[in-house]
């Protein structure tokens, strides 16, 4: 049944609306909502499917892409999505100050023959980019709009290209969608708005699904999830996550983090498997590799670190820190996930002389020390939008010169990791991809720039009148796709 109004309760708020200076989850899976990309992902990340594009080719030396776009596709202002707006947006996230610019390899060459016709050619062959195409960064704004309302605007108050339009943002409170009239799939959206709660803290988002204050809850911890289940009109969905919480290690603010022998300490200090039964209840996967879990490609748990505490104190002894250090970690305040996972975190490293406070921040507040790289260390739960490698190798190890994000904001920096991803990207045989990443992997489990800790499931939460949704295992969800029951 078409119409009515969908109520959303979600963890955090949007930092921001523009494509081009976003990294943050929250921010992104908003912006899908209002966005369109000229590709986008099959629900199980395995295919790509058309979007914005209704027809695409690639040549076969992974070089040229051809691009048709739909002639009935309009912005939420009423104008129409030609190759000129194409062009506009993906020249302005390869600027130097983008934080999406690694989703274009290969110093891009854009060309518009006709309207609907966008040719791509890259300088180097590149398996990975039509995976790119579906991601938040390849988003299309109108260049019209652009030009004229400049950057602070597009951050705040964007014009839409995808299926809904923003009407309102109440910051910290709640975000009010409304469907795009000239979405290029004029049978969707099915409702008439998306009314999207910020509900930070997860009891309160749980009471909101039991009561019927909200429709859909888009995080269920796994300490509420049985519970949750058994609540008259409540249907609690799981699925895998293309995903892993982990602990970024500041080497910038932290001299012993730039210490290899402290990292490959902590990395063996950490009981993983022991919190996967006690906070995940056993639904999740101790993580074995940077990569973010077993569904992604290449994924290979060969190198995984296990738990030795003798050795970690082995180890710690044979670093420049010896006597243990201090340090900070900071979490966003109200996830259970993390508050959990802290609280065993700080018991564990403190066997190995490494005394951690815990602080939790709201979650703007967090990403913001977070992408600014003012913390020491922080609790992240990264998620792959796509099932290619490509993306996250890209955030979690590249520089920002290379065009990544300083290895999640960390500084930590191994040429021959960015060099093995870049001929990965390049390399047009499957077998020969795969062991460039498993040498990837290896160099990666020996480093620890990151303690990976595990994979979560992928729980939420809808009334029983709610149909057509699903949180994907990239995380992604497609509000337009939802329709309510009587």
């Amino acid at each position: 049944m078409k119409g009515g109004v969908l109520v959303v309760a979600r963890p955090a708020d949007v930092v921001l609306w523009d494509p081009k200076f976003t990294s943050d989850n929250d921010s992104l899976w908003a912006q899908q909502q209002i966005f369109a990309t000229l590709l986008q992902n099959s629900p199980d990340g395995k295919e790509l499917q058309p979007s914005l594009a209704e027809s695409y080719q690639i040549s076969p030396d992974a070089k040229v892409f051809t691009f048709k776009l739909h002639d009935n596709a309009k912005f939420c202002d009423g104008s129409k999505i030609t190759s000129a707006d194409v062009k506009f947006s993906f020249e302005r996230a390869l600027e130097k100050d983008s934080n999406v610019s690694w989703a274009y390899p290969g110093n891009p060459k854009i060309e518009t023959p006709d309207d609907l016709t966008v040719n791509i050619t890259l300088d180097t062959p590149n398996v990975s980019f039509p995976a790119f195409l579906t991601l938040w960064g390849t988003a299309i704004l109108s260049k019209t709009y652009a030009e004229k309302v400049g950057v602070q605007a597009l951050s705040e108050k964007p014009l839409g290209s995808g299926p809904f339009c923003l009407e309102t943002w109440d910051k910290g409170q709640q975000i009010v969608l409304k469907p795009n009239p000239g979405y290029w799939d004029p049978s969707k959206p099915y409702v008439d708005e998306v009314d999207m709660r910020v509900v930070q803290d997860d009891n309160a988002r749980m009471l909101q699904i039991q009561s019927g204050d909200a429709d859909i809850a888009l995080t269920v911890p796994d300490s509420q999830a049985d519970v949750l289940g058994k609540a008259e009109g409540v249907k609690v969905s799981q699925d895998i996550l293309y995903g892993t919480a982990a602990l970024v290690l500041n080497q910038h603010t932290v001299p012993a983090f730039t210490d290899l022998k402290v990292r490959q300490a902590m990395a063996r200090a950490l009981d993983r498997q022991a919190m996967v039964n006690s906070i995940l209840f056993g639904r999740g996967e101790v993580a074995k590799s940077p990569f973010y879990g077993p569904g992604i490609l290449y994924w290979t748990g060969e190198f995984e670190v296990k738990y030795d505490l003798e050795k970690a104190k082995q180890l710690i002894g044979e670093s420049a820190f010896a006597k243990g250090f201090s340090i900070e970690l900071t979490i966003p305040s109200g996830d259970t996930l993390a508050s959990q996972t802290a609280v065993i975190v700080k018991d564990q490293l403190s066997k190995i002389g490494i005394d951690i406070s815990i602080t939790p921040v709201e979650s703007g507040t967090w990403w913001q020390l977070w992408s600014t790289s003012k913390y020491q260390m922080l609790y992240k739960l990264g998620t792959n939008d796509v099932i290619d490698p490509a993306e996250n190798i890209s955030f979690d190890f590249w520089s920002t010169e290379e065009g990544g994000s300083d290895a999640a904001f960390s500084g930590y920096h191994n040429s021959k990791i960015v060099e093995l991803s870049r001929q990965a990207q390049a390399e047009l045989d499957s077998a020969k991809r795969a062991a460039l990443y498993k040498d990837l992997q290896r160099i990666a489990m020996e480093e620890v720039p990151q303690m990976y800790l595990f994979h979560p499931a992928n729980i939420w939460a809808t009334r029983d009148n709610i149909h057509g949704f699903a949180i994907f295992p990239t995380k992604l969800h497609r509000f337009w796709e939802v329709w309510k029951s009587e």
